[in-house]
Parts: structure tokens; C-alpha cells; sequence
């Protein structure tokens, strides 16, 4: 027993001397063992689609691990500082409003996009933003069904430093639905990409080239 009470000790002390570095590690490790966990017990597939869980890994540590530290630690206790139950509820209402709508899945969805695609361009993010567009309501839904009561205890109850690892948490949840709605990229999509870049291609009068 005091060895585990010296444990999460340790481990406390350690990410609030570095919560940058623990944000990162720990968000990116999340995301790719909840989308591991969903291809191999859940869809139980027969062989792992690495691609799709390179965007999970990516996404987790970019934008969950770094994007989302700055935003929550930093940002959102510049404009309401404290524990206050006004201020509290302005960034529940700002991270299920703001943050994951205007910035989340749009990053999710474009990141899939050029993983799967090979390519980044005005054309990729134009068709992660249709892809979306047809399932916001699902998305949003799904994510407030977690993240209302989850970042209600974020802000009112956990201090800076374990917001991240407390978030990546009940994230792995999160992450694990996301995988299983969002995660293979499905035949549409792919027709979809295609499409945009032949239209495209035609409108300006050149040859049309697949990217690799």
C-alpha cells in the first residue's frame, strides 16, 4: 500500500514538473491503444490497419496532447481563471461549443484524409470538411454524451497539471467510439477524394494524377 501511495506521488510530482511532456506522451500512447484495442477486440479484424492508428497516435499527441494543453490550461484560465461555478460552466460551454466543433473534428477529419490519401492539399480538407458535414449530429452528440460530465470534473475538480493525463482518461473511451464510428475509411471517402481531384484537374485543364 505505501508503495503504491509513494507511486502516485512520484507520479504527481512528476507531471506538474512536466506537463507539456506528459500531455503529449500519454495523450498520443492513449489514442493509438483505444483504436489497437477496437481493430482487435472489437471489429476483431484480421489484419491491423497501421495507417488508421498512426492517425489516432498523431492526432492524440498533436492536437490532444499539445493543441488542447495550450487551450485548456493556458487559454481558457486566461479569459476565466479559477474554480468558480460561472467560470466553470463558460469553459464547459466553450470546449463543447467551440473547441470540438470549430477545431477538433475538423483536424481529426483532415488528418484522416491526408494519412489515407497521401496527400495534403486545398482538395483534401475540402472533402474531410464534407465528410464532416454529413456526420456532425452523430459527432457532436457522441462527444457531448462524454465530455459535458467529463470536463466537468476537468475544471472543477482537477488541478492544472492532471487535466491532460485525467482527460486522456476518460478520453480513451471517447477515442474508442471515435475509432469504431470514424475510424476506417470506408469506400465512399475514398470516391469521394477522387472525385474532388478529377473535377479539379478538369476544370483547370491538366491530366489527372492520383496521388501515390
Amino acid at each position: 500500500m505505501r508503495a503504491a501511495v509513494a507511486a502516485l506521488r512520484g507520479a504527481n510530482a512528476f507531471a506538474a514538473r512536466y506537463p507539456l511532456a506528459v500531455s503529449l506522451s500519454v495523450s498520443g500512447a492513449k489514442a493509438a491503444s483505444a483504436d489497437l484495442l477496437v481493430q482487435t477486440a472489437v471489429e476483431r479484424t484480421d489484419r491491423i490497419d497501421w495507417v488508421r492508428t498512426g492517425v489516432f497516435g498523431i492526432f492524440g499527441c498533436g492536437y490532444q496532447g499539445g493543441f488542447q494543453y495550450f487551450f485548456i490550461n493556458r487559454g481558457f484560465e486566461l479569459v476565466w481563471p479559477g474554480v468558480g461555478m460561472r467560470n466553470v460552466l463558460k469553459k464547459i460551454a466553450a470546449a463543447n461549443l467551440i473547441s470540438d466543433p470549430v477545431f477538433f473534428f475538423p483536424t481529426f477529419y483532415t488528418l484522416k484524409e491526408a494519412l489515407n490519401t497521401q496527400h495534403l492539399g486545398v482538395e483534401t480538407v475540402q472533402s474531410a470538411l464534407g465528410n464532416y458535414r454529413s456526420n456532425f449530429l452523430e459527432d457532436w452528440r457522441n462527444s457531448w454524451l462524454i465530455w459535458v460530465p467529463g470536463h466537468t470534473v476537468t475544471y472543477a475538480l482537477m488541478p492544472t497539471h492532471l487535466r491532460m493525463p485525467w482527460i486522456a482518461v476518460v478520453s480513451f473511451m471517447y477515442v474508442s467510439l471515435l475509432s469504431l464510428t470514424r475510424g476506417k475509411y470506408n469506400t465512399l471517402e475514398a470516391e469521394g477524394a477522387t472525385d474532388s481531384k478529377l473535377q479539379r484537374s478538369r476544370s483547370k485543364g491538366g491530366s489527372f494524377v492520383m496521388s501515390s
